[in-house]
């Protein structure tokens, strides 16, 4: 199963995981395709929830260093970068044409008051 971060007012990819409200999950065994919410969690303990859930496998736009490590130690399989309306996400990933941009891979410095993020690349190519 698969499970793309969700803007649910734009039927779009949403583009910062750890304050993604909704998930977008399609089981690519039955094409059945549900909408859920984060379960009450943010960065660190998302991966964890959705591979509770049986998800294998997370599209999502940005994704900071804590986000990627959570999803590395759940053993889910990451491809960051995506952007556009999930169900030609969902097409190109089932036509294996779907590629990541590592470059929406960033560390996350947090300013609790106002949340600011700041982006630097993790590694180039």
């Amino acid at each position: 199963m698969i499970a793309i971060t969700y803007d649910k007012e734009n039927n779009t990819v949403f583009q910062h995981f750890g304050r993604t409200e909704y998930f977008y999950l399609f089981d690519l065994n039955t094409n059945e395709e549900k909408i859920i919410d984060n379960g009450g969690f943010s960065h660190h303990d998302l991966a964890p929830y959705l591979k509770s859930l049986g998800v294998d496998t997370l599209i999502c736009g940005g994704i900071g260093s804590h986000g990627v490590e959570a999803v590395t130690q759940s053993g889910l399989k990451l491809i960051p970068g995506a952007t556009g309306d999930v169900k030609d996400v969902i097409k190109s990933f089932k036509n294996n044409t779907l590629v990541g941009n590592p470059n929406a891979m960033h560390s996350c410095s947090h300013d609790h008051e106002e949340h600011k993020h700041l982006s630097r690349n993790t590694y180039t190519k």
